[in-house]
């Protein structure tokens, strides 16, 4: 008991000791830390870092005052008025100055990103250079531990700022965020950020329980309704809005795996970006609950997750590997959903000419996909939207029946409305499908849609195949439209390539196939008098007089087939013929294999094929752009 006794005595002498050196150094030890960190910026960013002063005035209190970030050459980053910090012992003996706790005062954030202003470019992490060595892979379970670990080292920080001021400018646009009071301890967070380019306010609040990994926080938008969130819409890319945010989440270390528990909703959230669709994307109400299982070679959302719009509900399913070869896959089951409920579930901004539509019955959805990485052409895709007793009550914007009787047909060039266009018997260049030559259907249909007859507007196989090659060409190599989607888009949409826009063709094509809206022969009839077969000609009337000076009755056999050919270049039809009108000897191949599948499809009779060259002659203004004036034939007859 008497060594216990004289060993802890020793120990309070030590302690006692090291206590006293640290309180009689611990002014050099911060001016050590300091004169580090004022290297390391001058060093790593070309950066200097000014301090008018910086002293404890507490045992492990430091207040610094009139701070400054100042990038060479550049205007003023950050300055704080004052800054009172709790350190951690431990680290500052080591020269650091880990904190414990933080309180920030008159801030300001000043950032210029333009030609000959731009005080970011030194910070900018990307072009450190410093690190010299072998980048380490780690797996995704590592990554996660850190990120982990950081936000729970932050979370457990507390941090109080007063009179913040972040102002931000390049060539597009500028931006002013202030933020009067935020506060964050172990426990709460609390916050108040103000938009002063356009008077909105957001008022932040959230939890963290920190012995269960738990975080929750909480943005409401009491402002202006038509504000975006400030500093997104870089270079005119993202905007978002919303009325209400909240966002669950709950860290969980097990033996195999990692697992991250989300459950995030929203009210009134407004989504817009240029490739989503032309106007924002709307979700009234919307909700995700999941659990990402993460272990060290995959990620993966587990089944049992869910998204809910409105009043519909999908379960989501989704897994990326990267062991033994990069995988990913994607499963969603919507159950029986009313088709109400499923139409009114839609996003605003995103389906316009489904707007009000009302119908009876139920639908049920369907995908399962999955990509090998290395071996694209395995691709799986299949899309299933089945329905049961479905009707349409009262159509909402538009009338997709329409198009059985005569109408007019905007015809679009990109975004320019170059003509309307009568589809009926006040047109004189209209052609009913019994008045085309038999060829010209039959050509067209083997080379756009070989089975338009018998689908109901989508090939699953078509779609896989187009995927699989725009992956392998890291571009938009192929499309996988067929005839009824070609003619959705012609008829009743914009021209504009989004996601938005593509998504809608795709369930008006389903409404009008599935439900009989306008029969099959109706279809090909309006697609052949509407689509454009050359430069500001429109429909097979205008087609065969622009380059036969012919009625659609009239057309031979090769003149159907080099027709087909210029459908997907319409405006380039002249490169596939020679100075002197005639057509190139590459188009010969591609009459070859029309032909033959027009034989095996019997709609051709082999001995029709006989002899058949790929030759057409000229005889409409279409000859005066591919001919000089010189070469023309002297009976070129008048045009009509």
């Amino acid at each position: 008991m008497k060594y216990l006794k004289r060993i802890g005595s020793a120990l309070a002498v030590i302690i006692i000791i090291l206590f006293s050196g640290f309180f009689l150094f611990r002014g050099r030890l911060l001016q050590l830390a300091v004169s580090k960190a004022q290297q390391r910026m001058q060093d790593r960013y070309h950066t200097t870092l000014v301090l008018s002063s910086a002293e404890f005035t507490g045992f492990n209190h430091i207040t610094a005052r009139h701070i400054v970030l100042l990038p060479e050459g550049q205007d003023t980053l950050l300055s704080v008025s004052e800054a009172d910090v709790d350190v951690a012992l431990l680290p500052l003996l080591r020269g650091r100055t880990d904190l414990a706790g933080l309180k920030v005062n008159g801030v300001r954030l000043t950032i210029y990103r333009t030609p000959d202003r731009d005080n970011l470019a030194m910070l900018d992490i990307s072009r450190d250079t410093t690190h010299i060595g072998p980048v380490i892979s780690t797996g995704f379970r590592d990554r996660l531990e850190r990120l982990e670990s950081r936000l729970f080292r932050i979370l457990g920080t507390s941090f109080l700022a007063d009179n913040v001021r972040i102002s931000y400018e390049d060539t597009l646009r500028k931006e002013l965020v202030e933020i009067p009071h935020f506060f964050l301890t172990p426990r709460d967070l609390t916050g108040v950020v103000i938009d002063q380019m356009h008077a909105d306010t957001l008022i932040v609040a959230g939890t963290v329980i920190r012995s269960k990994k738990e975080y929750e926080v909480e943005v409401t938008h009491v402002g202006n309704d038509t504000a975006y969130l400030p500093f997104l819409d870089r270079d005119r890319g993202l905007r978002c809005r919303f009325q209400y945010l909240k966002a669950h989440i709950t860290f969980d270390e097990k033996e195999d795996d990692a697992r991250v528990s989300v459950l995030a909703s929203a009210r009134g959230f407004h989504l817009h970006h240029w490739r989503l669709a032309n106007d924002d994307v709307v979700l009234p109400e919307a909700s995700l609950s999941g659990m990402l299982r993460v272990s060290g070679d995959a990620i993966e959302l587990d089944s049992a997750s869910t998204i809910r719009l409105s009043h519909t509900q999908c379960g989501l399913f989704a897994r990326y590997d990267v062991k033994p070869d990069t995988t990913f896959a994607l499963h969603v089951r919507m159950a029986e959903t009313p088709a109400d409920s499923f139409f009114q579930s839609l996003p605003g901004g995103m389906f316009g000419t489904l707007q009000g539509i009302s119908c009876k019955g139920s639908l049920r959805y369907d995908l399962d996909f999955l990509i090998h990485t290395n071996n694209p052409d395995s691709l799986v895709f299949n899309s299933a939207l089945n329905k049961k007793d479905l009707q349409i009550v009262h159509y909402g914007a538009e009338n997709y029946a329409r198009i059985n009787g005569d109408f007019v047909y905007e015809a679009y060039d990109k975004d320019r409305l170059v003509r309307r266009i009568t589809v009926g018997p006040d047109n004189p260049f209209f052609t009913r499908l019994d008045q085309i030559s038999p060829y010209l259907p039959q050509a067209v249909l083997q080379a756009e849609d070989p089975f338009f007859i018998h689908h109901r507007g989508f090939l699953q196989e078509s779609f896989r195949e187009s995927i699989a090659k725009n992956y392998k060409e890291h571009r938009f190599a192929r499309g996988g439209s067929t005839i009824s989607m070609q003619l959705v888009k012609n008829v009743y949409l914009s021209r504009d390539k989004t996601i938005s826009r593509k998504a809608e063709e795709a369930l008006i094509v389903y409404l009008i196939e599935n439900l009989g809206l306008v029969p099959k022969e109706r279809m090909l009839e309006v697609y052949l008098n509407v689509i454009e077969w050359g430069p500001n000609v429109y429909g097979i009337g205008e087609a065969a007089h622009f380059y036969f000076n012919k009625r659609p009755s009239q057309l031979t056999l090769q003149e159907s087939l080099f027709l087909a050919s210029i459908i997907p270049r319409p405006k380039s039809f002249a490169w596939q013929f020679d100075r002197q009108g005639q057509l190139r000897f590459s188009l010969s191949n591609y009459f070859k294999i029309l032909t033959e599948r027009m034989v095996i499809r019997n709609v051709l009779a082999p001995e029709d094929t006989v002899g058949l060259k790929a030759e057409v002659t000229l005889r409409g203004p279409a000859m005066r752009m591919v001919m000089p004036a010189d070469s023309l034939p002297q009976d070129t007859p008048d045009d009509e």
